[in-house]
C-alpha cells in the first residue's frame, strides 16, 4: 500500500475531498495542515485519516515558514510517506520544498500564483524548481508555473472534478422552501468572503437587480473566515449572509438559485462553479483565463468584467429571459458529466501518486 503525505489548508474542502478519494483508492494517507477549530470538518476523521496539525506560529513570515518546514520534515520521518503533496505554493509549498521533502508534488490553485507579490512569487519559484510533480486545474495555471521553473515535462493538468451523485438538478422551488427562502429569484455567491472575490461589486450589483426585481433575493454563502467589511446590504431584508455548512448542504443551496456568481479577480477553474453548472444553474463569472480553456461563453456560461452594472445586467437578462438560463443550465450540466466527473479525476490523480513513488 502507498503511503501519502497531503499538505495543505482544511478550511476548503479541496485537500479533504482528495484524500478521501485516495483512501477509497487504496493509499495510507495523512494529512498535515491548518484550520481554526470553529472550522473543523470531521469528514477526515469519519473516514479514518489520522489529521498532523503544523506549529500555531505558522504565518507568512520567516521564522514561521521555518518552523512549518521543521513540522513537516519531522512528519516525513516519522510517517515515511511514498509521496509528499503540498497544496497551495508559497505556504506548504515553500515548507515541503525547504524541509527538502521528495518526492514532492505541487498543486498551484491560481490564487496562491496569479496576483502573487513578489515575496509570495520568490516562494513559488523556489518550490516549484524543486518539485517532482507539479498539478493545476487550469492550462493557463501550468503555464505559469513553468515560467517560474517548474519542469514542463513534469506537469499534469488534474480537475478537483464533481460528486454526480450529490450535485444535480432538482425541484428549484423545493429547494428554496427547504432552505426557508422565499419564493423569488435567487442569486448565490459562494466565493468567501476575501478581497479577491468581489464580494462588495456582487452586493452592489444585486441592488441594481432589487430595484427591477422585486422578489429577487441575494445567497452570499462562505466558508466561515471574513477578511472583507461588508457595505450596506440593498435591501437587507432579501440578503441572507451564511457562513459554514456540512459540504453536502450545499447542493441544496445550488439546486435552489437561480443564478450563481463567481466575480473573482484572480483564478484556476472554482470547484464551484462546476457544481453549480452539474447541479442544473445558470452561472455568471468574471473573465478569466480559465474560462476559455473548456467552455464556450454564451452556450456553457456567462461571462462580465469586474463590475456591477455589467453583472446586474447579466443577471437581469437571464431572469426575464428563462429560456436562455435553462439552455445554459443544461449545456453546463452536460459538460460536467463530459469532463468533469470526479471518479475518473482522482483515477488519474491515483495513477501519477502511483507513478511518483514507484
Amino acid at each position: 500500500m502507498s503511503r501519502i503525505l497531503l499538505l495543505g489548508p482544511l478550511a476548503p474542502p479541496h485537500v479533504v475531498d482528495q484524500a478521501v478519494a485516495l483512501s477509497e483508492r487504496g493509499f495510507d494517507v495523512h494529512v498535515g495542515g491548518d484550520a481554526e477549530e470553529v472550522l473543523h470538518d470531521p469528514t477526515l476523521e469519519r473516514a479514518g485519516i489520522p489529521v498532523h496539525s503544523p506549529p500555531v506560529a505558522r504565518r507568512r513570515t520567516p521564522l514561521g515558514m521555518l518552523a512549518t518546514a521543521r513540522w513537516v520534515k519531522r512528519l516525513v520521518r516519522e510517517i515515511e510517506p511514498d509521496v509528499i503533496s503540498a497544496h497551495w505554493l508559497p505556504s506548504f509549498g515553500l515548507a515541503a520544498a525547504l524541509a527538502g521533502a521528495r518526492p514532492l508534488a505541487l498543486t498551484g490553485w491560481g490564487t496562491d500564483i496569479y496576483g502573487a507579490g513578489r515575496a509570495m512569487r520568490l516562494a513559488d519559484r523556489f518550490a516549484l524548481r524543486r518539485a517532482d510533480l507539479v498539478m493545476a486545474d487550469a492550462q493557463n495555471i501550468l503555464d505559469e508555473c513553468v515560467a517560474l521553473g517548474a519542469d514542463p515535462e513534469r506537469t499534469a493538468m488534474i480537475q478537483w472534478g464533481v460528486d454526480l451523485t450529490l450535485f444535480g438538478p432538482g425541484d428549484r422551488a423545493a429547494a428554496k422552501r427547504a432552505l426557508g427562502l422565499g419564493p423569488g429569484p435567487l442569486i448565490l455567491s459562494p466565493r468567501s468572503f476575501m478581497p479577491v472575490y468581489n464580494i462588495p461589486t456582487i452586493i452592489e450589483a444585486f441592488g441594481r437587480v432589487g430595484d427591477e426585481v422585486a422578489d429577487a433575493q441575494l445567497v452570499l454563502k462562505h466558508i466561515g473566515t471574513v477578511q472583507i467589511e461588508l457595505p450596506e446590504l440593498p435591501p437587507p431584508d432579501r440578503v441572507q449572509v451564511i457562513g459554514r455548512v456540512a459540504y453536502e448542504k450545499m447542493a441544496d443551496y445550488y439546486r435552489a438559485a437561480d443564478v450563481v456568481v463567481s466575480l473573482t479577480t484572480a483564478d484556476a477553474t472554482p470547484r464551484t462553479v462546476w457544481e453549480s453548472m452539474a447541479s442544473g444553474c445558470a452561472v455568471v463569472v468574471s473573465d478569466l483565463p480559465w474560462v476559455y480553456d473548456m467552455l464556450e461563453p454564451g452556450r456553457d456560461i456567462e461571462v462580465v468584467p469586474v463590475d456591477a452594472e455589467a453583472l446586474a445586467a447579466t443577471i437581469l437578462r437571464l431572469l426575464r429571459e428563462p429560456e436562455i438560463a435553462d439552455a445554459m443550465a443544461n449545456a453546463g450540466r452536460e459538460l460536467v458529466e463530459r469532463e468533469l466527473d470526479r471518479n475518473a479525476q482522482m483515477d488519474r490523480l491515483a495513477d501519477l501518486y502511483r507513478n511518483l513513488g514507484s
